[in-house]
C-alpha cells in the first residue's frame, strides 16, 4: 500500500479549500500529503484537524509563504530529495484576506506560483495544479482584443507578462472581481500555458474551484462548501486532463476569455474569437 501511494504538495493547505483537498487526499485518495502554510502555528492545527478524523493519515507540515524568495526557497532545502507525483498552487489571497495592498496579492496569487514551481518542479513527477479562478475571464472581458490575446499567447515571455502585470495592477475594472484579483489570475493561467510548454513531461493545469464559501469570499454570498470547491483539482490531479488547459468548477474544460457555467457545453479549443454567442458569454469590444 505504502509504495501506491502518490506525494503531493498543497500550497495554502490550513485553510479553506486547501484544507478540504488536503483531507480528502489523505483519507480518500491513500496519498501522502505535504500541507503548506505560511504559519506553523497554523498548520500544525489544520494538521491536528486532520488526524482527530483521520489517525493514520500520512501528512506533513511544510513551513512556505508562496509570497517571499527565501521561504520558497527554505521550503525547497527541506524538500530536497523528495519526489513528489503533484504540486498543487492552491494559496491564494483576495483584498480581504492578505495585507490588503495590490502588490501583496499579486505577490501571492500571480508569482508565487511561478515562484513554487520554479522551486520545486524538478521533484515533480506527473502533475502541476493551479488554482485559478473564473473571474480571470470576468477580467478579460472588461479588455480589448489585444490585451487578451497577449494574457492568452503562448509566444508572450514572461517579462512581457510582467509589465502588462503591473501595468494593470492599479485598475479597477468595473468591480473588485475585475480588478487585480482578476488580472492576477489572468495572469496565473498564461503562466499555466508556458508551463505545460516548458515541461512537456509533466500535465500542467488551470482551473476554477467555483464560488465557494471560504475567508476570501466571505459576505458575498457564496454558498458552496469548500469539500465541493474540490471536484476540478482532483480531476486535474487523477483524471486524464490536457496540459496547458483550463477547466471549470465541475470538471469540463473552459475558455480563458469567456465564462462558461456548469451545465453549459464543454470547451473543445475552438478560437475564442468565433464561439457563438449563445454558448459563451462573448467579451465585450
Amino acid at each position: 500500500m505504502e509504495a501506491n501511494k502518490k506525494t503531493i504538495l498543497v500550497t495554502g493547505g490550513n485553510a479553506g479549500i486547501g484544507f478540504a483537498l488536503c483531507r480528502q487526499l489523505v483519507a480518500d485518495h491513500n496519498c501522502k500529503v505535504y500541507m503548506g502554510a505560511r504559519s506553523e502555528e497554523r498548520g500544525n492545527k489544520a494538521i491536528q484537524d486532520i488526524k482527530a478524523k483521520h489517525p493514520n493519515a500520512d501528512i506533513q507540515l511544510l513551513v512556505i509563504d508562496v509570497s517571499d524568495d527565501k521561504s520558497v526557497a527554505d521550503a525547497a532545502e527541506c524538500m530536497k530529495g523528495i519526489k513528489l507525483y503533484a504540486l498543487v498552487n492552491n494559496a491564494g489571497v483576495g483584498l480581504k484576506t492578505g495585507d490588503g495592498s495590490e502588490d501583496g496579492l499579486l505577490a501571492t496569487n500571480f508569482y508565487g506560483p511561478k515562484r513554487v514551481t520554479d522551486a520545486f518542479v524538478g521533484q515533480v513527477n506527473d502533475r502541476i495544479v493551479n488554482v485559478s479562478s473564473g473571474v480571470a475571464s470576468m477580467w478579460h472581458q472588461t479588455k480589448t482584443a489585444e490585451t487578451r490575446a497577449l494574457f492568452t499567447n503562448p509566444a508572450t515571455t514572461w517579462e512581457q507578462l510582467c509589465a502588462e502585470v503591473e501595468k494593470w495592477k492599479m485598475d479597477k475594472g468595473e468591480g473588485p472581481a475585475t480588478g487585480v484579483y482578476g488580472l492576477s489570475k489572468a495572469g496565473l493561467n498564461l503562466i499555466t500555458i508556458h508551463a505545460a510548454a516548458a515541461y512537456p513531461n509533466l500535465k500542467v493545469t488551470a482551473l476554477s474551484p467555483g464560488f465557494i464559501n471560504t475567508n476570501m469570499t466571505a459576505g458575498f454570498g457564496a454558498k458552496l462548501t469548500p469539500e465541493e470547491g474540490t471536484v476540478s483539482t482532483r480531476k486535474c490531479l487523477f483524471e486524464d486532463v490536457i496540459s496547458g488547459a483550463y477547466y471549470g468548477s465541475d470538471g469540463l474544460r473552459g475558455p480563458l476569455t469567456m465564462t462558461r457555467d456548469p451545465g453549459m457545453p464543454e470547451y473543445q479549443g475552438e478560437d475564442e474569437t468565433t464561439i457563438e454567442r449563445a454558448t459563451y458569454n462573448k467579451p465585450k469590444e
